[in-house]
């Protein structure tokens, strides 16, 4: 299984996100991520087994972290592979505690995970052209709970298949 923590947008939201990554897609081309993808990864695990699977399950019952908001409010890419992406001018202070929290954790319990720098952001493209662009308004999203995904590859392409969902307090 190929395993990440992430953060899955309310339906209102991933609307929102939607209509973004069309408007987008109209002048930059590439290929969008479907609708029930969208997410933002916390952490990417990799490949894991089912005993670390249940290992991430129990570890994230016991994350204690309040709710937060997250604004989204600008897009940009990323040159390698051009991802074209949603993410926030600032970066809420929760999101980024939240994600530190999770790597602490995921450390402290002998779990690898990818240790790039963390980049918080929405994928919308891929093999789009390049922006830098403000949105005309920002996408309020409030950020109630974490969720353990398994990336699939199915014959329509990858699917993002929640496997654990802890609530935030």
């Amino acid at each position: 299984m190929r395993l990440f923590i992430g953060l899955t947008p309310p339906s209102a939201v991933r609307n929102a996100i939607a209509d973004e990554r069309d408007r987008l897609h109209v002048s930059l081309g590439g290929k969008p991520t479907t609708t029930a993808n969208l997410h933002l990864t916390l952490v990417f695990i990799g490949e894991a087994t089912v005993q670390t699977m249940q290992r991430l399950c129990h570890l994230l019952s016991r994350i204690d972290m309040p709710r937060f908001d997250i604004g989204l409010d600008r897009a940009g890419d990323f040159k390698r592979g051009a991802i074209v992406w949603l993410g926030c001018s600032a970066v809420p202070g929760e999101l980024a505690t939240l994600a530190e929290t999770l790597r602490q954790a995921l450390t402290d319990a002998g779990i690898p995970f990818d240790a790039l720098a963390f980049a918080p952001h929405v994928t919308l493209l891929r093999k789009g052209q390049p922006v830098a662009e403000t949105l005309a308004s920002t996408i309020h999203w409030p950020v109630d709970s974490l969720v353990l995904y398994a990336s699939e590859s199915t014959p329509d392409g990858v699917r993002y298949r929640p496997l654990f969902h802890r609530p935030l307090k």
